[in-house]
C-alpha cells in the first residue's frame, strides 16, 4: 500500500493496522517524504492507517481512513474484462490507480476499457506481467489512436500522455499478431499515477460509492454519496488534523462552499452508519 501526501509541514507520522487489532504499528515517524510502502500486508484484510504533521509549533491530530487489500494474486481475469469488451461500446469503464486483470483468450482477441476523466492534467497507463507479446494504446471519445507502446516480447507498455476535464477515453490491450495470446495468465492494466483524477481520489477508495468534484476545487466542491445513510455528516480537516468545516449531508449530491478556506490540501471524512470515508481535495 502507498499512501501520499502533499503539504507545508516539516515532517508526518504515519502508522497503520489491521482493523481487527487494537495495536498500531508504526510505518514512518517524522519523514519529509511524501509516500510511505508498507509490505507484508494480508490479502483480502481491512487495515486502517493514521497520519499526522509535526512542524515547529508542535503535532497535529491524527486523520485516519481504511483501505482493504485485493484477493492473494488477484482475480484471473478481474471483474473489469467483461465478455462485450471487444469493442469500445461494450468496454466496462476502469477506476485509476486500480490494477486490472485481464486475458487475451483467443486470437484477436482485443480488450478495451472506458476511463473517464473529471479533473485533466497527466495520467500514465501501464500494461505489466504480459504471458505473450501484447500491444498498448490510448484511444480518445470517438476511438482516434491519441498513443501507442509497441516494445517486443513480454517486455511492459508504457504511455503518459496528458488529458482533458470530462472527457471519456480508453485503453486498448491487443496481441501483436495473432498467435499473442493466452486464456490462462493475466495482464496487468493500470491507468493513473499523474495529476488527472476521476472525480478525485476516491479512486483509491473500492467500492466506497463516494465521488468528489472538481477537484482542485476553488470556491465549491461537489460530494456525490450513491448510498447515502441517514444522519451522514461531511467533516473536513487540514493536513495539521484540525477540523475547518462541518455540514450535515441530506441528499445524495450535497455542494460544499469552502470559499473561505486556505488554499491547501485538505481530508474530507463522511461520517455515517458505515462508518468513516476520506478523500484528500485540494483548495486552490
Amino acid at each position: 500500500m502507498n499512501w501520499s501526501a502533499v503539504g507545508s509541514a516539516l515532517n508526518y507520522d504515519v502508522d497503520y493496522k489491521a482493523a481487527s487489532s487494537s495495536t498500531w504499528i508504526n510505518a514512518a515517524t517524522g519523514t519529509t517524504l511524501l509516500s510511505v510502502n508498507l509490505s507484508g500486508l494480508n490479502s483480502s484484510t481491512v487495515y486502517d492507517w493514521r497520519v499526522r504533521a509535526n512542524c515547529s509549533g508542535g503535532s497535529g491530530n491524527y486523520v485516519s481512513s481504511q483501505f482493504t487489500t485485493t484477493a492473494a494474486g488477484g482475480a484471473c481475469p478481474g471483474t473489469y474484462d467483461v465478455s462485450t469488451n471487444g469493442t469500445t461500446s461494450g468496454a466496462a469503464t476502469i477506476p485509476l490507480n486500480t490494477d486490472i486483470k485481464g486475458t487475451i483468450g483467443a486470437s484477436g482477441d482485443n480488450d478495451y476499457y472506458k476511463i473517464n476523466i473529471t479533473t485533466g492534467g497527466s495520467i500514465a497507463i501501464t500494461l505489466t506481467t504480459l504471458p505473450a507479446n501484447y500491444q498498448l494504446q490510448f484511444l480518445n471519445s470517438a476511438g482516434g489512436v491519441l498513443a501507442t507502446s509497441s516494445n517486443n516480447g513480454t517486455a511492459d507498455e508504457t504511455i503518459n500522455i496528458n488529458v482533458s476535464s470530462n472527457t471519456t477515453y480508453y485503453a486498448r490491450v491487443y496481441p501483436r499478431n495473432n498467435g499473442a495470446w493466452n486464456a490462462t495468465s493475466c495482464y496487468t492494466l493500470r491507468a493513473g499515477g499523474g495529476t488527472a483524477s476521476r472525480g478525485g481520489s476516491g479512486d483509491l477508495i473500492t467500492g466506497s460509492r463516494l465521488n468528489i468534484y472538481p477537484n482542485p476545487a476553488s470556491s465549491k466542491l461537489n460530494v456525490s454519496i450513491d448510498d447515502l445513510q441517514n444522519n451522514t455528516v461531511f467533516k473536513v480537516y487540514n493536513v495539521m488534523g484540525k477540523l475547518v468545516m462541518q455540514q450535515q449531508a441530506n441528499k445524495t449530491l450535497t455542494e460544499l462552499n469552502i470559499a473561505k478556506l486556505p488554499a491547501g490540501i485538505y481530508l474530507l471524512n463522511v461520517n455515517d452508519t458505515k462508518g468513516v470515508r476520506s478523500m484528500k481535495f485540494v483548495k486552490e
